[in-house]
């Protein structure tokens, strides 16, 4: 009987229970660094878009205080910064199947997709941003690409900056809303100019149905086989367009 009144003694009286949602545990967090900041900005930006972020809001998701963030990063600008060399880190420049404008073709698609994943993100473009190793590596592969399909230095220039406004440009682009209330088109869907009679916006209305905004599926695409196309008979113009492999 006492023996079972000290074992009872030696334990809490009160049982801590364990929950099911093992969300609810506590873990000790792993020490902060470099990447972890980075890599939790990211993540911030994408959920809550990039005006949220903050050296406040990221520390309150890191559970650290703000002053902490600066041992590691210099400010918000450096960190968007290294933000956006990380997602510039996703873009595959190995793609070697093909001729120079095929591999142009997949290096610019695969950027877009970056930027796509990232699409608040992307928005860093409208200010300053500075060139890291991975950004370094896709203008390296880009330019390295047009030099091989024929183009000057100074061309080269040009259709990479062709190419590079217009993937970054896709993403800075918003979303066209439809107003609603006015006349129909047929099929019953409004256009986009309802208080306007189709006399005075002929164009528009026969078009309107398709009129959907830049992020239709497959607008993308269009457009860089539009600019791809246009520089490869800029070459054949000039006569210095590579042969194509046999």
């Amino acid at each position: 009987m006492n023996d079972q009144s000290s074992a009872s003694r030696g334990r809490c009286d009160s049982t801590a229970w364990v929950g099911v949602d093992p969300s609810q545990d506590y873990t000790r967090p792993p020490p902060l660094s470099r990447p972890r900041i980075v890599r939790a900005a990211l993540s911030l930006v994408d959920e809550k878009g990039l005006p949220a972020l903050t050296m406040r809001a990221l520390a309150t998701e890191l559970e650290v205080s703000p002053m902490a963030l600066y041992n590691h990063v210099r400010d918000k600008e450096e960190l968007v910064d290294l933000m956006l060399d990380l997602v510039l880190g996703e873009v595959d420049t190995s793609a070697t199947e093909g001729d120079w404008l095929t591999q142009l073709r997949a290096l610019a698609r695969s950027y877009h997709q970056a930027l796509t994943a990232h699409h608040e993100l992307a928005q860093a473009y409208r200010g300053r941003v500075r060139i890291g190793p991975h950004g370094l590596l896709v203008i390296e592969r880009a330019i390295g690409l047009l030099l091989e399909g024929g183009f000057s230095p100074p061309e080269a220039s040009d259709a990479f900056f062709a190419l590079f406004t217009y993937t970054v440009g896709f993403e800075q682009m918003g979303y066209i809303v439809r107003l609603r209330g006015g006349a129909t088109h047929e099929g019953g869907e409004a256009g986009y100019y309802p208080l306007l009679p189709p006399e005075q916006i002929p164009a528009v209305t026969t078009v309107g149905p398709h009129l959907d905004g830049v992020h239709r599926p497959g607008r993308f695409d269009y457009g860089l086989d539009l600019l791809l196309a246009g520089l490869q008979a800029k070459l054949a113009q000039s006569g210095k367009a590579a042969a194509a492999p046999s």
